[in-house]
């Protein structure tokens, strides 16, 4: 069975089951003081979503953590968000919902336009605009031209605050592991009626063991740089059930083109610099072409020299000067 995430339908004064969040299995507590960046995230005090900060003043989550739409409400057939009010957010520190972690507010929620029930469940992706700037180094969403960092077979990064194992208890702790990016190809045979690639991307080992599941929703799903630091490529988003053999877990594909966009203008400076690319080499000459032009130092004949300025006066002096010239030039050339 998928995972099932449940969200408020605050507006309509009912509440409504839509899918579930997700969150860690086999993974490791996270030391204290690291990865200040993820957030935890609770929305009226009902259920439990992850997120990551990418501004000082923006998180990204799941659409699903953040709509009273969304893909199995079939109706309204726009994208609402939650109001902003029911959702608090948790930063710098690995303990969840701490109340000596820095709790920023929430200002605004902007959920992808079109994580409706008519599109299944992609564009499953939100931005959270806090109340104030945090305090935490947020991480950046990989640039266009780093598409290489996260290609299949790439070791990722998943952190969560949610559950070790399908259907069980929440730890205290936050919790991390690493999972290797799977082709398009894996991630939609595993799930051929939901996945994708457009906007969703998958990571999991085949025999399972280790994944994402309840109560991690939104969190993210990080590619080591060139530089060493990470980069965010994908925020949690479903699977079947938690870590099981040959399926994947699923990631809104927040650093592809389709919903860069988006997030681009939720985010504004949310995404890498785009990498420097090294200049063309210059282009090899045609055979025939023409090269450019040198100047040409010509050399006066031997003949030539000693001339007037109005007419070449010819005289004894004259021809002897020319014979000690031809001999000059008859010694410099001669074989060694």
């Amino acid at each position: 069975m998928s995972r099932l995430r449940p969200a408020l339908l605050a507006l309509a004064l009912s509440a409504v089951c839509v899918q579930n969040a997700s969150a860690i299995v086999g993974g490791t507590n996270v030391p204290a003081g690291q990865r200040g960046y993820v957030a935890y995230i609770e929305i009226d005090g009902s259920f439990a979503c992850t997120g990551t900060l990418v501004t000082p003043t923006r998180v990204v989550t799941a659409g699903h953590c953040s709509a009273i739409s969304g893909a199995v409400t079939p109706m309204p057939v726009i994208s609402i968000a939650q109001p902003p009010q029911l959702i608090s957010v948790t930063l710098g520190s690995v303990k969840r919902n701490d109340p000596a972690g820095e709790k920023p507010g929430v200002k605004s929620v902007t959920v992808h336009p079109k994580y409706t029930f008519e599109n299944g469940s992609g564009y499953d992706v939100a931005v959270l605009e806090l109340a104030r700037p945090s305090v935490q180094a947020p991480v950046k969403i990989a640039a266009p031209g780093e598409e290489n960092l996260w290609k299949p077979g790439t070791l990722a990064q998943i952190a969560g605050f949610g559950t070790t194992k399908s259907d069980g208890d929440t730890p205290d702790t936050m919790q991390q592991a690493q999972v290797p990016i799977v082709s398009d190809a894996t991630a939609k045979g595993a799930y051929p009626d939901s996945f994708e690639a457009a906007t969703q991307i998958g990571a999991g080992y085949p025999q399972g063991g280790t994944d994402s599941c309840q109560g991690d929703s939104g969190g993210p799903l990080l590619v080591p740089a060139a530089d060493g630091s990470l980069r965010l490529v994908g925020d949690t988003s479903y699977g079947n059930g938690c870590a099981q053999p040959g399926f994947p877990g699923i990631y809104g594909r927040v650093a592809g083109s389709e919903l860069r966009s988006f997030v681009t203008g939720a985010a504004p400076g949310s995404f890498a610099p785009a990498p420097a690319t090294a200049p063309a080499p210059a282009a090899a000459p045609v055979s025939g072409a023409p090269t450019s032009k040198k100047k040409v130092v010509r050399r006066k004949s031997c003949a030539s020299m000693h001339r007037g300025s109005k007419k070449h006066i010819r005289s004894k002096r004259h021809k002897r000067e020319v014979k000690r010239c031809l001999a000059r030039r008859r010694a410099k050339l001669s074989p060694r």
